[in-house]
């Protein structure tokens, strides 16, 4: 479904990826890890083209999308979730989804059905519908940015660490969420930067970045059973 090729990519003139190849699958769930540095989000951004693509490109579905605006990639059928940012904090829950849920009516029957999808894969939510998303924990702000992100259900998912921060409960909720939207269909790829055991046991297959160059590509099992697994990870630091 997504096709990266030699990839060279960052902002102005500074190169951030170096000849990055990655292949994504149809309905598969992909990592990407790697140390502070290494590339991982300005790899999402390349995918939405909020970046400088020097050489290589990206396709979906067989498209050449590399160039291509944000607002034309995500009507292709991409949905992207920041880190951060990515919530209206003086709305309410039920605000937040019916923005996201705009170009479906929100009031419509259509965007109401959507809308109670997304209660209905984060509970958590239904219970803070009226809630402002400034109110909201770190945990369920990101349920909020993925939910929202999932009302016009995207073919493809990127979610760039989307535990980051959390209580292991929040992070056991989050990744349950996400492998029920990859169970539905939903091809994803997700950053991961902190949780790594909780989140590779779930991923089909891990990328690792370093030094914004892909080191290795493996199962989730086999990169935690591997013996040089905290400095792939972590870092050469960390040896």
């Amino acid at each position: 479904m997504l096709q990266i090729e030699n990839l060279v990519a960052g902002y102005g003139r500074l190169a951030v990826l170096h000849e990055v190849s990655i292949s994504v699958p149809q309905g598969s769930l992909t990592g990407v890890v790697g140390p502070n540095g290494a590339g991982k989000t300005t790899l999402m951004n390349s995918i939405f083209s909020i970046t400088d693509i020097m050489f290589g490109e990206v396709r979906f579905n067989g498209e050449v999308i590399s160039g291509h605006s944000p607002d034309r990639i995500a009507s292709l059928g991409i949905g992207y979730v920041p880190q951060r940012n990515n919530v209206f904090p003086r709305l309410t829950v039920h605000e937040n989804l019916e923005i996201a849920a705009d170009s479906l009516s929100p009031k419509s029957r259509r965007g109401r059905e959507a809308i109670e999808r997304c209660y209905a894969l984060f509970p958590r939510l239904n219970e803070r519908r009226q809630q402002k998303a400034s109110l909201l924990s770190g945990g369920e702000r990101q349920m909020l940015a993925i939910a929202s992100a999932t009302l016009l259900e995207p073919a493809l998912l990127l979610l760039d660490e989307p535990t980051a921060g959390l209580a292991p409960q929040l992070v056991q909720e989050v990744t349950e969420s996400v492998v029920r939207m990859r169970e539905e269909g939903t091809t994803l790829v997700w950053v991961v930067e902190e949780n790594p055991l909780q989140v590779l046991t779930v991923v089909d297959s891990v990328y690792v970045l370093e030094g914004g160059v892909v080191k290795g590509h493996q199962t989730g099992k086999e990169l935690i059973e591997n013996p040089d697994f905290v400095t792939m990870f972590m870092g050469a630091s960390a040896a």
